[in-house]
């Protein structure tokens, strides 16, 4: 193996190490609809993921968390699904990708928090329809 050659693998694996490392201090636990409970220590970083099409399709998340003071939110952030959207900003039909809505872990407890999609401002039985809601119960140990 030439030099070059192994010197471009341990850049590629250090940047690869870099934006994994970046990437889970962004995020912290990744958690999906597949386990909608959860345990968390105390002072992790976790996040909730759900499916967004994009506000312009209609797409509007929202979080509710009770009780207060378990969870802190921190921000949520859509990531879009594609390359070319990452680099382009959402084509048309609204850019679909993942929204996350990220918490650190406050104080011992447990915690209902519910994701909801009012789609196109829930304005008739059609948008109803495509509304929906995620229930996550999380135990900071």
């Amino acid at each position: 193996m030439s030099w070059s050659l192994a010197v471009a693998i341990l850049l590629a694996g250090g940047t690869w190490a870099a934006v994994a490392l970046q990437e889970r201090a962004t995020f912290g636990t990744k958690i999906t609809e597949a386990d909608l409970t959860v345990e968390v220590d105390e002072g992790d970083r976790f996040s909730l993921a759900v499916p967004d099409r994009g506000a312009s399709v209609g797409d509007a998340w929202s979080a509710t968390v009770t009780p207060d003071g378990v969870v802190a939110a921190v921000e949520d952030r859509k990531v879009m699904s594609n390359v070319r959207d990452r680099v382009l900003g959402p084509q048309a039909g609204g850019g679909a990708g993942t929204r996350y809505f990220i918490y650190t872990a406050e104080a011992p407890g447990t915690v209902r928090i519910r994701l909801a999609n009012c789609f196109q401002g829930c304005r008739d039985d059609y948008s109803r329809g495509l509304s929906r809601e995620v229930t996550w119960t999380v135990t900071v140990g």
